[in-house]
């Protein structure tokens, strides 16, 4: 059986605070720190007979559930980044949500427009199939069956690209994403993920290129500017969804001013950026406060493991007695050896801070 009752508590939840590191941490030994010294004090009031060892632990019982109640508080909301980045994203989301549901009749017009447009080219890929496929499927062995190679689609899409032919462009983009799951070549994959690249959708793929890249140049404001500026003119959504998670993590937070350009521009992301990152927001700030908490219950697990007062003994009447005498007498001053200065005794640790501060003061 463990000496101590709150041992095995107190280890789990160590590894759990070890294996969870957070920014939350500072705060929690901060927390901790006050209720050790108020614990502290406590002891010293003991040994000087002030209190009882029970009134001691009723006092440290009551600390330790003060500790719990402000902690668990803080770590609820709390994130690594600043609540900034959320309400932002909201904040468009709503608004967005408030502009669908009272659309002017241009923009009905355009959305209109937008779906009948996608309905003549679903209509187009199956009407024009065998055209694309004469296109790009080839015989590779004698007798074989034709199929599309990475290189014929590839040079499929980008001459339809070129001609503007939309619905060619959509199926080639097709073809070359249920080719991915069959290429083992990261360069290849990465010829794929630009070719099926839109404007209008969320590719993680690109977005960790994109993060990738960036990080070898973070510090350099005019490359990021320049960046942040190119993916809201274009209002591309890996590019939009790559700058917010780069200005999220900014070391400078919103002082910096490319993160400022990002916030001031989230109006201006497409809806799949929007949607992905409110998604990506909430799960990170879970992640946080998931963190924190684990921080936040070790140093509650240290708290309780510490009100029981263990091996603290109260004074007997003749300690009580000894300790009188000593007081008695008259305190050394400081820097004065007392070691065969039997009239006179040490200071005891208020007493130590109290002349210190005069000492300071008075230098």
């Amino acid at each position: 059986m463990a000496l101590n009752s709150n041992r095995d508590s107190l280890g789990q939840s160590g590894l759990r605070a070890f294996h969870n590191q957070s920014s939350f941490k500072p705060e929690a030994d901060e927390s901790l720190g006050r209720f050790q010294s108020l614990r502290d004090d406590l002891e010293r009031q003991v040994k000087r007979g002030d209190l009882t060892i029970k009134v001691a632990r009723e006092k440290a019982e009551a600390g330790a559930e003060k500790l719990k109640a402000e902690l668990r508080s803080r770590v609820e909301s709390f994130s690594s980044v600043p609540r900034v980045f959320l309400d932002r994203l909201i904040e468009s989301g709503n608004a967005r949500k408030r502009s669908r549901e009272h659309m002017s009749i241009e923009g009905l017009q355009r959305e209109t427009n937008k779906l009948i447009r996608q309905t003549l080219v679903e209509q187009q890929l199956q009407n024009r199939a065998s055209e694309f496929e004469g296109k790009t499927y080839l015989r590779t062995l004698s007798g074989g069956q034709p199929a599309p190679t990475l290189h014929s689609l590839l040079a499929f899409h980008e001459m339809s690209r070129h001609a503007g032919d939309e619905s060619a462009v959509e199926w080639g983009r097709r073809q070359l994403e249920g080719m991915r799951a069959r290429v083992a070549d990261p360069a290849d994959i990465r010829r794929i993920d630009l070719a099926c690249d839109r404007s209008d959708a969320v590719n993680p793929r690109l977005i960790a290129t994109y993060m990738e890249t960036l990080k070898e140049r973070e510090s350099d404001a005019a490359t990021m500017e320049d960046f942040v500026g190119n993916a809201l003119e274009s209002r591309d959504a890996n590019a939009c969804v790559a700058a917010f998670l780069m200005a999220r993590d900014a070391a400078g937070g919103t002082a910096v001013r490319w993160v400022r350009d990002v916030l001031n521009g989230i109006g201006e992301f497409p809806d799949a950026a929007v949607e992905t990152l409110r998604s990506v927001e909430a799960e990170a700030r879970g992640a946080d406060a998931e963190s924190a908490r684990a921080q936040a219950d070790y140093a509650i697990a240290i708290a309780e493991s510490q009100i029981k007062f263990a091996g603290l003994d109260a004074p007997s009447e003749d300690e009580l007695a000894r300790q009188q005498r000593v007081r008695a007498k008259p305190v050394a001053r400081l820097g004065e050896s007392i070691g065969l200065a039997l009239d006179r005794r040490g200071f005891t640790p208020d007493e130590l801070e109290a002349a210190l501060e005069d000492h300071a003061n008075q230098g």
